[in-house]
């Protein structure tokens, strides 16, 4: 009875953990102070006004996790915080700092996985966000890919910051 006691409090313990081990949302804690009317909706938080959400992908048979943006209903297509402030903040409080010097860019990128494409449509999202890292793709560098669908082009543009611990 006891072993069974000590079993039980070692797998809450851990289970405890597993919040910690996983990826928080880049807009987690953004808000606007005070709420901010945009095309005639309130909005509190960064995540609501941006339709936040994520889901999965397979990309070269890795499972990649996203996270997926609608700046059209409620920006007009202005993905400029997300670039310059949600972003780099995240991974910022993940330890990272951005490679200013080295940032990629593929514009147009014909090379998007269609399952990228895919999700981003079902999701009603025009940008994607994947942290990649060595430890859990296997990569030589952690980066962060930023997927962006832009309608009046009818392409994608692929923004990648290269992170540095």
């Amino acid at each position: 009875m006891k072993n069974k006691k000590i079993i039980f409090a070692i797998l809450v313990t851990l289970l405890s953990f597993l919040p910690l081990a996983a990826e928080e949302s880049p807009m987690k804690g953004w808000y606007y102070e005070p709420s901010i009317q945009l095309n005639g909706k309130y909005f509190t938080f960064y995540s609501k006004s941006y339709n936040e959400q994520d889901g999965y992908a397979l990309v070269l048979g890795e499972k990649l996790h996203y996270w997926l943006y609608d700046t059209l209903s409620y920006h007009n297509g202005n993905a400029s915080e997300i670039y310059n402030k949600i972003i780099p903040k995240w991974v910022e409080n993940m330890g990272y700092v951005i490679d200013y010097d080295n940032i990629h860019v593929s514009n147009p990128n014909t090379a998007l996985a269609s399952s990228v494409r895919a999700l981003m449509k079902q999701r009603g999202a025009n940008i994607s966000v994947t942290l990649c890292t060595k430890e859990n793709y296997k990569t030589n560098v952690d980066y962060v890919v930023i997927n962006e669908y832009l309608p009046g082009k009818d392409l994608y543009k692929t923004t990648i910051y290269y992170l540095y611990r």
